[in-house]
């Protein structure tokens, strides 16, 4: 009877160490996930601050460009700047046939439009 108590205990405890290896495999195994997933959210966060400082770049450079595009306007069509007083239109139709097009709406003759946000 001794012998069988003693043979029981030993089966348990092989049980329970034969479980105790398995949840350290599986631990392992997780905790490898888990950092797994961590070195990608850190690589995926260091592209994307770096995706908003092109963004950032790309903003600053179109508005720079839509400056400059003002800027070649406003040289190519003097008349439309601030201050330069009354336009005749009827004369300036006559002396650009272009402006006919542009002088009921916005747009020029390929279809593309001068935004009126700012003249300078």
């Amino acid at each position: 009877m001794l012998s069988q108590v003693l043979l029981a205990a030993r089966e348990q405890k092989d049980r329970v160490t034969t479980a105790h290896r398995n949840c350290e495999r599986m631990l392992v195994h997780v905790l490898g996930q888990r950092n797994e997933a961590w070195h990608e959210e850190d690589n995926l966060r260091a592209r994307q601050l770096e995706l908003e400082q092109q963004l950032a770049n790309a903003e600053e450079y179109n508005e720079n460009l839509h400056e400059d595009i003002h800027q070649l306007h406003n040289q190519l069509h003097p008349h439309h700047l601030p201050g330069t007083g009354e336009i005749d239109f009827e004369d300036e139709m006559d002396e650009y046939p272009e402006m006919e097009a542009t002088a009921s709406g916005d747009e020029d003759k390929e279809g593309s439009s001068m935004d009126s946000d700012h003249i300078e």
